[in-house]
């Protein structure tokens, strides 16, 4: 219905026709009812039509099309559609519409020039007007050939024969007109040489187009600027532009020339680039199958191999090789243990063992076999040349102690720490019982010192000193040693009616090694026949100069009986104190050395010299590997005291485990920190006896595989080794104090010749217990206790396992008793003693029981006595020929038991009848005589 309504519309006389919606809309409204097939009718209708004028058409209009292709479903449709079934009014606006609408202008073919060869090639600035180019590829003919020289079938791609490399004598010809730069080519560029193509020419199209879009920046704003000027300021600048010099004209001009020129060389380096690329394609192209890089100057012209150029390259690979492998690589580390085995070390590092093995006995070692052991230190040096970095144990996990300050003036003083020391029975006890004003040297066992005596005097001045008394036994060497590492000031006591003895000597050597300043106390001055001069003159020889004699050393003759000189003694040490100015700080944490450590009833008791610090209860202490939580402190006299400060010796009690004198006190966080360091250094006391053994064990290992290659090179049986060398005495010793115990050790140890030696199984402190004579008893070693208290159940125990236990309070009859112990093992002394001689003149045979011949050698007694119970020796020709008994002597029939000078008797000798006439017979006997040790 809507179709006819619109249709009357539009043939309505009042609608204009020339209006453009009408008119399309007729348009459409005739072009969806109208069929292909009634388009090519009805246009030659209406051409002659409009030729002859607005001749009516009488076709009539069909009332159904199909909707798809008119009824005809392969004709196309035509360029020019004209609608059918229009009536003449509507053919003449149909006609008015085209006419007034605006067609494009038709260019004459002769203004359409085509691109020149460069413009084709480069994509260089273009007109404004649109270009057509015929982008069609030619189809290149690839017909096959036959070669002239092989007559070999080649393909029509093929340039040369694959045969015998003959070129094609009819060549594909390649069209004339080029293709366009950088379009799809038969063999595409390479991505480097396409890249450098585009950046030349993108660089010359931006050079070239830069100033165009300047000119045309500048114009736009020119004209901007002059649509906003009014029309006086127009005037006045159209006149000034027209009075422009002409040198701005000219420099335009050669600007642009200069463009000219760039673009030109530009579009030159593209040819150059263009043919090379061509070349290069022609010789991959003209290459034979199977060929290699051996090959690539095979068939070439002389002129074309350089010799000298791949000399040039090759030379440059050598040097960026070189360069490369100059750069060394980063180390890697490597945790090394503390000892280590060669054999483990190699496979470590990745090397074969025995091209390790070799290397080390080049760098110097000798004998190295895959079980040889090395420390971490060698092992470090070692890896190090296989650019391997060594990481060691760092001991962070041990405490130490702080660092001292630069600065002690500001620090608190401290009382000084004064050691007396000398030889053995030259006063140094009573010297001090004087001082502090006591009897200690009659409590002494023997009256000697067995220990550090550790205590404060307060002098008449009121200052406090702290006295260290050490003995000056031999033994004693590491205590007096000890003394001399803590103390401030050595008072060097000296006896005047026995001079400078060997402890004496000693003395100064430790205090020197120190370097503690001594003070000389001449004692014994009481006595009558003294002669202090002497004594200075001994002193002055072994480097101690006293003020008598131009030295600095002090030098106070003092009598410890009667206190002669005390006074004067008390003061040149309160003088040489204030000199030094000892100070410590008294906050942070408490350090101190360990004197003398002991078990008493309250357990294990260390007396501790406090170095820094202050200690209180509850502190928690490490000394050596034992540590402690201080439950109570005591002074030298038993009090109980709140603190101990600088200078002062405590007694503390409580530790885990006897700490060893001479070990450091330092003070720990907590417990757990505490265990933690005691932890640690029981591991590194136990890898420090393990390094010990290690030149031991590589040196046993060595003497192993020497003498298994004797035995092999010998083609003997390998036989026992006897023990060579002295044979160990076994000893277990225990002993009050820490410090009696290593005295007894150290002179223990030196007890001993080339026969026998003192082995120390086992050392400690405290009372003897069942356990070490269980141990005794079974090592067949003896028990030394000293200066302590043995319970007599233990000794009866001792007496029943057979095992020797000698109780000692001084020390040098302990001393003499265990050299007596070991000269029991000592070989005796066998010396022989001829008794008698007699002399063989003949032998003769007798018939005894049974019918048994018997050979009796008939002698005569030429000096001293022939015994028949002692034994015999017959030598011939002054050689031994039978050393042996009798079995019987008689006197023509008679058994008698001896035979004197100048008599006859027969003799038979045991297992033995090879003596003839002229033998001389001896009777001796073996007198053994005991040794002993000295």
């Amino acid at each position: 219905m809507h179709r006819r309504v619109f249709r009357r519309i539009c043939r309505c006389p009042s609608i204009d026709s020339a209006h453009a919606a009408s008119a399309g809309a007729r348009r459409c409204c005739r072009e969806f009812h109208s069929s292909p097939y009634l388009f090519q009718t009805n246009n030659q209708a209406t051409a002659g039509a409009s030729e002859d004028g607005n001749a009516p058409s009488s076709a009539p209009r069909p009332l159904f099309k199909p909707r798809f292709g008119g009824g005809q479903w392969a004709v196309k449709t035509p360029a020019a559609k004209t609608p059918s079934g229009l009536t003449v009014a509507e053919l003449a606006s149909r006609n008015a519409i085209k006419a007034a609408a605006p067609q494009p202008e038709a260019q004459p073919e002769a203004q359409i020039q085509p691109k020149t060869e460069t413009q084709k090639n480069v994509g260089g600035p273009t007109s404004s007007s649109k270009k057509k180019f015929n982008n069609r590829r030619l189809q290149v003919p690839s017909a096959d050939w036959e070669c002239p020289q092989c007559h070999f079938k080649c393909y029509g791609t093929r340039l040369v024969c694959p045969k015998c490399l003959t070129p094609n004598p009819n060549p594909i010809k390649r069209p004339d007109s080029k293709p366009k730069a950088f379009a799809i080519r038969r063999r595409p560029l390479s991505k480097d040489t396409v890249n450098e193509y585009m950046g030349v020419a993108k660089q010359s199209w931006l050079e070239s187009n830069k100033a165009k879009l300047l000119e045309t920046s500048k114009d736009e704003s020119a004209k901007q600027k002059t649509n906003n000027l009014s029309k006086s300021d127009k005037l006045a600048q159209q006149q000034q532009q027209q009075q422009q010099p002409e040198s701005k004209r000219e420099k335009d001009k050669k600007r642009e020339i200069d463009d000219f020129d760039k673009w030109q060389a530009s579009l030159e380096e593209l040819k150059k680039a263009q043919e090379l690329e061509a070349t290069q394609e022609s010789q991959r192209s003209d290459k034979p199958k199977g060929y290699n890089k051996k090959q690539r100057y095979r068939g070439h012209d002389e002129d074309e191999y350089d010799p000298g150029e791949r000399k040039r390259q090759k030379e440059k690979r050598k040097q960026k090789k070189s360069r490369q492998e100059e750069v060394a690589p980063q180390p890697s580390p490597l945790y090394l243990p503390e000892f280590i085995s060669v054999g483990n070390l190699a496979n470590v590092l990745g090397v074969r063992q025995t091209e390790f093995i070799d290397h080390l006995e080049e760098i110097g070692f000798e004998k190295v076999i895959h079980s040889h052991v090395l420390d971490a230190e060698t092992a470090g040096l070692i890896a190090e040349e296989y650019n391997f970095e060594p990481i060691f144990e760092t001991g962070e996990a041990d405490l130490a102690a702080a660092p001292e300050p630069e600065d002690k003036s500001v620090l608190p003083q401290r009382p000084p720490v004064v050691t007396i020391m000398g030889h053995v029975d030259h006063g140094k006890t009573t010297l001090l019982d004087w001082l502090r004003k006591s009897s200690v040297a009659a409590s002494e066992h023997g009256g000697i010192t067995q220990h550090i005596g550790a205590f404060s005097v307060t002098m008449p001045s009121g200052k406090s000193i702290t006295f260290l008394d050490t003995p000056g036994h031999a033994a004693f060497l590491d205590m007096r040693r000890r003394g001399a590492d803590l103390t401030d000031i050595v008072v060097l006591v000296v006896a005047a009616d026995d001079s400078v003895k060997p402890q004496t000597v000693e003395a100064i050597k430790h205090a020197k090694q120190a370097n503690v300043p001594i003070i000389v106390a001449i004692n014994k001055i009481d006595k009558d026949n003294v002669n202090t001069e002497k004594v200075k003159q001994d002193l002055a020889r072994h480097s101690v100069d006293v003020e008598d004699y131009g030295g600095d050393v002090q030098a106070i003759p003092v009598s410890g009986k009667t206190g002669q000189g005390m006074l004067d003694l008390e003061e040149a040490i309160v003088t040489l104190s204030e000199l030094l100015d000892h100070r410590a700080d008294t906050q942070g944490n408490a350090e101190g050395w360990v004197v003398e450590a002991t078990t008493k009833k309250a357990g294990r008791v260390a007396t501790v010299l406090v170095k820094r610090g202050t200690m209180r209860p509850g502190d928690i202490l490490v000394a050596g590997s034992t540590w402690t939580r201080v439950k109570t402190l005591r002074n030298e006299a038993g009090v109980v005291i709140e603190e101990a400060t600088p200078g002062m010796p405590v007694e503390i009690d409580g530790w885990r485990e006897q700490p060893e004198a001479g070990s450091e006190v330092l003070e720990a966080t907590t417990e757990q920190r505490a265990k933690e360091i005691v932890e640690y250094r029981i591991d590194r006391s136990d890898i420090k006896k393990l390094g010990q053994d290690t030149a031991a064990i590589n040196t046993s290992r060595l003497e192993t595989l020497e003498q298994r290659r004797r035995s092999t090179e010998e083609e003997t049986p390998e036989t026992t080794a006897e023990p060579t060398g002295p044979k160990p005495i076994n000893f277990i010793i225990k002993a009050d104090v820490s410090g009696s115990v290593e005295a007894v050790v150290h002179s223990v140890t030196g007890i001993g010749n080339n026969e026998v030696l003192a082995s120390i199984l086992r050392s400690g402190v405290g009372a003897v217990s069942e356990f070490d004579i269980k141990h005794a008893a079974t090592s067949e070693a003896s028990i030394i206790s000293f200066n302590i208290a043995t319970d007599p159940m233990i000794s009866r125990m001792a007496e029943a396992q057979g095992v020797k236990l000698m109780n000692h309070n001084i020390i040098y009859e302990l001393i003499d008793d265990v050299k007596a112990t070991m000269s029991e093992h000592l070989p005796p002394n066998v010396t022989y003693r001829v008794t008698g001689e007699a002399e063989i003149s003949q032998q003769f045979e007798i018939t005894i029981k049974g019918r048994n011949k018997m050979l009796i050698a008939g002698c005569k007694v030429r000096n001293g006595v022939i015994s028949r119970a002692k034994k015999v020796r017959v030598l011939r020709d002054k050689e031994i020929i039978y050393d042996g008994s009798l079995t019987s002597l008689r006197n023509v029939k008679k058994d008698v038991t001896e035979m004197r000078k100048d008599t006859e008797c027969g003799l038979s000798f045991q297992d033995w009848a090879d003596f003839q006439a002229g033998d001389h017979v001896q009777s001796y006997e073996e007198v053994v005589e005991k040794r002993y040790l000295h």
